[in-house]
């Protein structure tokens, strides 16, 4: 007795240990401030972040580089002073050295330049609406990261509490246990399965505590801050997402900072590649020119000289260098033209990826809504009957464990339905603007008055998405039992097989259920609302797993069946968490090959009694092993 005391001694320091751990991950540093809502979360993020700044700044060099290829246009001022000693000498008189000076003052416009001014002009402005929707494609990015680590540190707040309360249950199933044991009303090996089921709890509550942990230091990476202590469950602004995929898709391809960061880019592109014209043309400028120059050519005195002139230049051969760097830009320009077709796929990709998810979580937060309010009560009433003696520790234990592992799965479910609708709004491109955010510096860029018109009739101006995208995934429950029938394991032998087909005739275990097909009635019920094996049923399992031994070339389907009672969506799930439950219990228990076995649910469209009585809803919450003979 000593040592099992010894082992709960141990099982409690531990607890103790996650308890300081848990509270001290939950408390910011001093000095540290933290973050307590959603929408401060993204807001933070979005101003703060180094790779949203980062872009801004990306943003204001390229605004300055414009800026510098648009004073092409205006003249250049230059002022040119020297001043020296010479030596001059020539056939008729020897001049000797002396001292000379000159200074030239000249003002020069460009008047034709091969069209060079224009079109860098014209790419560095393409170029700089692309850096801003890069700036854009960062704040949005940031700000679903930050809305995600917001919403992973609620999901693990709420996991870290749930393990907590589980923890506490299975400690109180144990002290009961143990007093029971203690008075000889259970057995030893009871009170060692209960120290078992706490040490997994125990488990349990560190695996979610280090999940906490590193969700929380995501958090301060993205946003600069600690999140607060029980943080609310946010509401995103899902409202924002269209009905139908293709609308999203359609808003997508219009918005997205990454499709017009790649078309802005193209832009720029073509007309870097118009400009590798200008050397291959005539260069005409204006230039006014005032020369005053002291001692020119050994003659003493001062020489003026003051023109307007035009020049031309022309270059006739610069070693290829010039048609190499139109090919440059060639090759640029087609890169270009691919780059926009991928940042089309990978935004059709995502956007469609997200509004499935959006489709699916909505679909599930509402079955384990449902389930988990069923958990509940089925949770209370075991442990109501286990203190009268009617539930086994292992019922009690199972149900507790069933809830808590529904628990989770809600929680997981609606953080991970709010993050995929954030991220859908993101992909888009709308976010922010569905948050009512400005983003960084946004009364700076309403002054800049960017020009975002685009030319309809010029292609690299447009996003030219393929159009469609891949359908939502659904499954065909008869076709896919059809599928599994057809795949029976042809090494089945020929006794096996006549054996099985005999079982049916005579039989009330055994009945025929199609051609080749014999279902073996496993006599395992199931309470409302539950996929909790009682451990009534351990001896019925085992009768199952003896014929699936003595029978090991045949395949078997485990179906799970419900009662009529629920929405159809609802005993579909049920049924085939009754039907896991069966199966893995033949597994792990009883050593049946995982490759014999398959579990499918049913739902409620087989019924073997009415369900209008409650005798007729008992007998139809069951599982049944059907069995393929075929050879």
């Amino acid at each position: 007795m000593g040592r099992k005391k010894n082992g709960l001694t141990a099982i409690a320091a531990a607890m103790g240990i996650s308890a300081t751990l848990a509270q001290a991950q939950s408390q910011a540093p001093v000095g540290l401030d933290t973050v307590t809502d959603f929408k401060s979360a993204v807001t933070q993020g979005v101003l703060t972040n180094p790779r949203v700044v980062s872009q801004w700044y990306n943003f204001e060099a390229t605004r300055e580089a414009e800026r510098g290829a648009r004073g092409g246009y205006l003249p250049s001022v230059d002022l040119y002073s020297e001043w020296g000693r010479e030596e001059r000498e020539t056939p008729l008189i020897d001049l000797g050295d002396y001292s000379r000076d000159a200074t030239r003052f000249t003002i020069t416009q460009m008047l034709f330049d091969g069209f060079a001014t224009r079109d860098q002009v014209a790419s560095l402005g393409y170029a700089k609406l692309s850096r801003y929707y890069d700036f854009k494609r960062a704040s949005e990015e940031i700000a679903l990261e930050a809305a995600v680590a917001y919403l992973d540190t609620v999901k693990f707040q709420n996991l870290v509490k749930f393990a907590e309360d589980n923890y506490i249950v299975h400690k109180n199933v144990y002290d009961k246990i143990e007093e029971r044991t203690g008075g000889g009303v259970s057995q030893g090996v009871d009170l060692e399965q209960a120290a078992a089921r706490v040490a997994l709890a125990e488990s349990n509550l560190v695996t979610e505590i280090t999940n906490l942990h590193d969700v929380m230091t995501r958090f301060h990476r993205v946003v600069g801050s600690l999140p607060g202590e029980n943080l609310a469950m946010p509401s995103v602004p899902a409202g924002e997402i269209p009905e139908l995929r293709e609308t999203a898709l359609e808003m997508a391809y219009q918005r997205s900072p990454v499709i017009n960061a790649a078309i802005e880019n193209l832009r720029s592109s073509q007309e870097s590649l118009n400009a590798t014209n200008a050397p291959m043309m005539p260069r005409l400028d204006l230039r006014y020119r005032n020369e005053v120059e002291h001692d020119t050519d050994g003659i003493d005195g001062r020489f003026d000289e003051e023109a307007i002139e035009v020049v031309v230049s022309y270059n006739l051969f610069r070693g290829g260098s010039d048609s190499a760097r139109k090919r440059e830009y060639y090759n640029l320009y087609n890169a270009a033209i691919e780059e926009r077709k991928q940042a089309c796929l990978n935004v059709r990709q995502e956007v469609t990826i997200a509004f499935n998810d959006v489709e699916a979580l909505e679909r599930q937060v509402e079955v384990l809504q449902r389930n988990l309010i069923a958990q509940d009560k089925t949770r209370r009433a075991y442990r109501d009957q286990f203190d009268i003696g009617q539930r086994t520790l292992l019922d009690l234990l199972d149900s507790q464990n069933e809830y808590f592992d529904t628990q989770r799965a809600h929680t997981s479910a609606v953080t991970d339905l709010a993050a995929a609708q954030a991220r859908t709004l993101a992909n888009m491109g709308l976010l922010l603007a569905a948050m009512d955010m400005d983003g960084l510096n946004a009364e700076k860029i309403a002054e800049l008055d960017l020009d975002f018109s685009r030319d309809g009739d010029d292609e690299n101006a447009q996003a030219l998405c393929p159009q469609g995208a891949p359908l939502p995934a659904s499954v065909d429950r008869d076709a896919l039992f059809a599928r599994l029938n057809a795949s029976a394991d042809p090494a089945a032998s020929a006794a096996s097989a006549a054996a099985l087909a005999g079982l049916a005739a005579g039989s009330d275990r055994y009945r025929t259920v199609g051609e080749d097909m014999v279902s073996l009635e496993v006599d395992v019920q199931f309470e409302f609302n539950s996929s909790v094996i009682s451990s009534a049923y351990d001896d019925e399992i085992a009768r199952a797993a003896e014929a699936l031994r003595d029978n090991a070339g045949i395949r078997a389907t485990v179906e799970g069946h419900t009662d009529s009672s629920g929405e159809d969506n609802y005993n579909q799930w049920l049924s085939e968490r009754r039907a896991n439950a069966v199966r893995d219990m033949l597994i792990n228990e009883h050593g049946i090959s995982a490759d014999q076995l398959v579990a499918i649910g049913r739902g409620e469209g087989s019924p073997i009694a009415s369900n209008a009585t409650a005798e007729g809803r008992a007998r139809n919450r069951r599982v049944e092993l059907v069995l393929d003979v075929a050879q």
